[in-house]
């Protein structure tokens, strides 16, 4: 910390002897270890309230972005994630080339087709449940008649 040898630290300790005393030394040797206590603390203290601020500050960030979300301000989000700026050109030459080589017109299709093919399974399914029903009402009722 401070670096300095065995032989400047005995300089300090016979000068302190000389300028003090050696009745004051104890007294004043316990002052001296109280401030630097004192200072430590402070300094720790002072470490964590800084990082605790830079923690607010990014959680506050991270709250912004999502209010951004869910107001559905996607600008703000885009700046958030790529604040200068460099995937901007990227998507918007990905989103050229979609419209021109007619890939989103087959996008749309294979939506279409995936819509209805998801309609005929739901009609599937809903019927399967009715077709059990009636066989086992028809069924009970050939017991009962003893066919």
């Amino acid at each position: 910390m401070l670096d300095i040898g065995g032989w400047e630290f005995l300089v300090v300790a016979f000068v302190l002897v000389m300028v003090v005393g050696p009745k004051e030394l104890p007294k004043m040797l316990r002052g001296f270890t109280r401030a630097m206590r004192q200072v430590r603390s402070m300094a720790a203290e002072f470490s964590r309230n800084m990082q605790n601020m830079a923690d607010d500050a990014e959680l506050g960030d991270l709250k912004g972005t999502l209010e951004d979300v869910k107001r559905g301000n996607l600008a703000g989000v885009a700046d958030a994630i790529d604040p200068a700026g460099n995937l901007k050109g990227s998507v918007e030459d990905l989103k050229k080339s979609t419209t021109e080589t007619g890939l989103q017109d087959d996008i749309g299709e294979i939506r279409n087709m995936a819509g209805t093919t998801g309609d005929g399974f739901a009609e599937v399914i809903n019927q399967a449940p009715e077709d059990n029903a009636a066989s086992a009402t028809s069924s009970d009722s050939k017991k009962k008649t003893g066919s």
